[in-house]
């Protein structure tokens, strides 16, 4: 008799499990193959279900080989695509697809540079920016396959777009979403996970307990860049963030007064998605009076506050988690500036204090 629970460690794809009394029935989903009643890590019930993996129908329309349709499908199965971060893809997906609809059937051997300009000459900046990085994709994919030499899209440039990006959130309108917020709803945890950590919101929807390190650390990997992020949750802040004490404090108890598994969880118990999280709390920001801010924007609030206490540069690469130097010191320059044009009289008055915000946070 099969036991009545299998090794939980081990799911393979595509098996739907049914179960019947102590028993549990295995089918390989696509094709209906009953599977061996036999733990899923037996090596007779991994080689059953390859087997039914492998005969399982092509549901994809047929494309002709080495056409555009065709490497865009190779691009997909590639180990590269599946190593980008999950948003990345869904951002690239799009435009993948619009490319294969529209020249999937060409092959892809025969495109030149005026071709893609072509394609990239009806789409507005962004999109085509974004349309140019999936046919450079394309063609490496093309290229890793033989199918051509060189990669006609090489020599043509995005279009650079002059745009202020998300912004960042003032002490002002920090203040007036704690005012509206009480520690205890949901709306203020999501809000002080976000403005403190200054993490996306990609990253904030993933953060569960096991993030808080026993060394006073939260800490996370990026899931846009892949890159580890450092934010100090108990241990000790450095002497640049020494007034950020009470508000570290006011932190913890708002998001660990709603926090389950995940810091975040909605009021049913569930981890909240990317865009159900960003419309919470664009959603509460407007209940505030707060309009034309996004939580993108509560990032470069924490980042610039850490500059304007005096934060070095490798301290925002850690506590952002960024990549490079130079975009660390964006804000560090940005922070220089300002104080080029502020006397000592300015630095002691509490209303213009880069830290007034935090010290109250109630």
């Amino acid at each position: 008799m099969r036991p009545p629970f299998r090794d939980a460690g081990v799911k393979l794809p595509r098996v739907q499990r049914i179960r019947r009394g102590d028993r549990v029935l295995c089918y390989h989903r696509p094709t209906g193959t009953r599977l061996p009643d036999l733990p899923e890590t037996h090596p007779d019930f991994i080689a059953a279900w390859a087997k039914a993996e492998a005969s399982k129908p092509d549901l994809a329309p047929p494309v002709a080989d080495k056409s555009v349709a065709k490497v865009v499908r190779a691009l997909r199965a590639s180990k590269r695509w599946k190593g980008f971060a999950a948003s990345y893809r869904l951002n690239l997906r799009f435009h993948l697809e619009r490319i294969e609809t529209e020249h999937g059937a060409l092959p892809l051997r025969g495109l030149r540079q005026k071709h893609v300009e072509m394609d990239l000459g009806k789409l507005d900046p962004n999109p085509r920016n974004v349309s140019l990085k999936c046919w450079r994709l394309i063609f490496a994919q093309a290229k890793a396959d033989g199918i051509i030499e060189s990669d006609p899209s090489h020599e043509i440039g995005k279009i650079v777009t002059k745009s202020p990006g998300h912004v960042a959130w003032t002490t002002a309108e920090v203040a007036a979403f704690r005012a509206r917020w009480a520690v205890g709803t949901r709306q203020r945890a999501a809000f002080e996970l976000l403005a403190w950590t200054g993490c996306r919101v990609s990253d904030a929807c993933r953060m569960t307990r096991t993030h808080l390190g026993s060394d006073g650390l939260m800490t996370f990997r990026q899931q846009k860049t892949g890159g580890p992020a450092y934010v100090p949750w108990t241990c000790a802040l450095p002497s640049w963030a020494l007034r950020w004490e009470e508000e570290r404090e006011t932190v913890r108890a708002a998001v660990m007064a709603t926090a389950g598994f995940t810091l975040l969880e909605t009021s049913y118990g569930k981890a909240r998605s990317v865009k159900g999280l960003s419309n919470f709390i664009t959603a509460a920001a407007a209940e505030a009076g707060i309009e034309g801010r996004t939580p993108h924007g509560l990032r470069k609030f924490r980042l610039t506050a850490i500059a304007e206490a005096g934060g070095p540069a490798h301290a925002i690469m850690a506590w952002g988690g960024h990549a490079s130097l130079s975009e660390a010191e964006a804000y560090t320059r940005a922070a220089s500036r300002r104080g080029l044009v502020m006397g000592p009289e300015q630095e002691r008055n509490d209303v213009n204090d880069p830290g007034n915000s935090c010290k109250r946070a109630k």
